[in-house]
């Protein structure tokens, strides 16, 4: 029976899948191998979602949906994780931990191919073909826009414009479809920490954790830098590559190829999945770890779900940690979402511009937070209250730069029209009253020949004669709401917003630096507080507490705060598409104030995760710990015990859940 034991525990070592499993690949059952494919599968993660962050308002513009529709498809991932935490947290920690991690993955790859879907049902759409050579040449112009005219619609001539319904539907296929990938996303997802963070701590020494831990941190956070760079690079490109487009790619009207990306991401998950999914159930060192330590078990633990729920639900740091943890992603997640939108919105940069800042500065100060608190943890091994009190200062600095970003910014305010009682924009006025512009006319902006205001289109600017000039730039002539020479030039009025824009990224990456300097000694607080037993379900526990209370909600109601900001929006067929132009003002001071709110309550509740750590034990003494002695050491000691509620002692990462850069 001892013969057949020992052969099953080799068996358990060895890479690779089945019958497969050559001598070769052996040398790959490491903690090195590991924490690399872990690391890019990593990148993989937050190069995905940072590339659909990048690209949301380029798809609401294709689509025409509004910012809370956008939240709406975000959250469909956090929902599905959601439902999958609990049960895959529990049956994964007791299974395969890596093959259940490579199998999640092989359904986020899928998922990226499906997301090309909208975009080769519905292609690239007939406002983005209007700013074509071959349509304006009228080369293959019935193959690509069907029934559409060529009439000029953007010039004062009194003719009512009429909307063409006629394959219109209720609903928004192309948000469905992303809603649903959004939701095999959420599934997948749900893995990573759950599985692979468990994994990761049952093989390997307490005292090196905290360097692998930052090294896996540092290969992901390259995964938003080349998100974002994708991003910036697929939105230079128009929508349609075959075509040869007459607007750049400066001109607000622009849409860019935000389908691109989808293709190399997808590839790069099946890949590094199906290496994933050769790993070992455990690596052979800690295999050997463990044998030697189960000899000095003396008493069993139970491991059924009711028990370990209860234990995780009558522990005081678990509920604090997880409690800040959550309002301090709530307070951030607005700006992972919409802030390539905030940037062009604030400082009027394309965005292409607004992806390349937000991968190039935010990510890169916070893999180097990440780097440098792990290098320090391990060296000089702070207590643990003073890990705690650094996440409390770091989180209070980073309410400081939110009100800080209040004081940024150079919003459009020269916009012709006037105030609405209900705080939108009305662009019609006693100048243009006669032109029958409509709520449905599309978006094409000029500038008055003084360069003092901007009009919405040619039509609102009371404009009768189009002309172009050498180079492909139009202007407008006899415009009734212009004075002067009454002429008016394509595009909006340039606005200088360099200065305010630097300040904004040099903040930006000091917060981010401070911020994540907290996220390595906070994951090591977690993973030595709980039972091994408990490990994959309290991460999942903590997952579901951050999805509950920031990732359901917090896209939604930060979407809906965009759009209340909005001044002039898409219409067509009697209902709001995308928004066109948004108030600066109310924008910052909406967002910023929001974020703060949540972001203070977060940093109140990490007092109570201060407190609680006092007795806490996370090194080793001898450098001869790990291997799945998370919460024990060497000697098997109990855990800290809190006399007044006789509860372990638990403390979640406040940075390292699913988070979507």
């Amino acid at each position: 029976m001892s013969d057949k034991t020992s052969e099953s525990t080799v068996e358990e070592t060895l890479c690779g899948i089945g019958f497969f499993k050559p001598k070769w690949l052996q040398v790959f059952a490491s903690k090195k191998a590991y924490v690399i494919v872990y690391g890019i599968l990593g990148f993989n993660q937050l190069m995905l979602s940072s590339y659909f962050n990048g690209t949301l308002t380029t798809m609401e513009k294709r689509f025409k949906f509004s910012s809370q529709m956008s939240g709406i498809i975000s959250s469909f991932w956090d929902l599905f994780s959601l439902l999958s935490f609990l049960i895959t947290s529990y049956f994964a920690g007791k299974g395969h931990r890596t093959r259940w991690l490579a199998i999640g993955f092989m359904f986020i790859g899928l998922s990226c191919f499906i997301r090309l879907l909208p975009h080769i049902i519905y292609g690239p759409g007939k406002e983005a073909l209007q700013y074509t050579v071959e349509y304006s040449n009228n080369v293959n112009s019935a193959l690509l826009l069907s029934n559409m005219t060529k009439q000029n619609d953007n010039l004062c001539d009194a003719v009512p414009a009429v909307d063409d319904c006629r394959n219109e539907h209720g609903w928004n296929m192309a948000a469905v479809l992303l809603c649903a990938t959004n939701a095999i996303l959420g599934m997948g997802f749900s893995l990573y920490w759950t599985c692979g963070a468990a994994y990761l701590d049952d093989n390997v020494r307490n005292n090196v954790m905290p360097m692998l831990l930052a090294i896996v941190h540092c290969i992901r956070m390259l995964g938003p830098l080349f998100g974002y760079m994708l991003a910036a690079y697929t939105l230079t490109k128009f929508i349609e590559p075959s075509l040869t487009p007459t607007i750049t790619n400066e001109d607000p009207r622009w849409v860019g190829a935000w389908w691109m990306g989808w293709t190399p991401i997808g590839i790069s998950c099946l890949a590094f999945s199906t290496t994933m999914l050769l790993f070992p159930r455990t690596l052979p060192r800690a295999a050997a770890r463990k044998k030697e330590k189960s000899e000095k078990i003396t008493k069993p633990i139970s491991t059924d779900f009711v028990t370990s729920i209860k234990r995780i639900l009558t522990n005081r740091i678990l509920l604090f940690g997880s409690a800040s943890n959550s309002f301090f992603v709530l307070g951030l997640i607005g700006y992972w979402t919409f802030m390539p939108k905030y940037m062009e919105t604030q400082f009027r940069q394309t965005a292409a511009k607004s992806n390349f800042a937000s991968g190039a500065i935010g990510i890169l100060s916070s893999g180097l937070g990440v780097i440098t608190s792990g290098m320090i943890i391990s060296k000089f091994k702070p207590p643990p209250r003073s890990l705690a009190l650094w996440n409390f200062v770091s989180q209070s600095l980073e309410v400081i730069g939110h009100l800080l970003y209040i004081s940024l910014g150079c919003t459009m305010d020269n916009l012709h029209g006037q105030w609405n009682s209900d705080r939108t924009w009305n662009l019609t006025m006693d100048c243009n009253a006669d032109c029958n512009c409509g709520q449905s006319m599309r978006y094409n902006p000029i500038c008055s020949f003084d360069r003092s205001t901007t009009f919405y289109s040619p039509c609102y600017a009371g404009c009768a004669q189009e002309s172009t000039v050498t180079g492909g730039v139009k202007t407008y002539s006899n415009c009734t709401c212009i004075g002067g020479l009454g002429t008016a030039n394509e595009g909006t009025c340039p606005i200088d917003c360099t200065r305010d824009f630097i300040i904004f990224l040099v903040v930006m990456g000091m917060m981010r630096f401070l911020s994540s300097s907290g996220r390595a000694g906070s994951t090591i607080i977690h993973f030595r507080c709980v039972r091994p037993e408990d490990k994959s379900l309290s991460l999942g526990f903590a997952e579901v507490v951050l999805a509950l209370v920031a990732f359901l909600p917090g896209p939604v109601m930060y979407g809906t705060i965009v759009d209340t900001t909005c001044l002039v929006w898409g219409r067509k067929c009697g209902t709001n598409g995308n928004c066109w132009l948004y108030d600066g003002n109310r924008l910052k001071y909406y967002l910023n104030i929001t974020s703060a709110c949540f972001l203070t309550v977060g940093t109140l509740l990490d007092i109570g995760v201060w407190y609680n750590v006092k007795d806490l034990k996370i090194y080793d003494d001898d450098g001869d710990g790990g291997g799945g002695g998370i919460g024990h050491n060497v000697d098997e000691k109990p855990l800290p015990v809190d006399t007044n509620s006789n509860t372990d002692m638990v403390k979640f990462n406040s940075s390292s859940g699913n988070v979507k850069l």
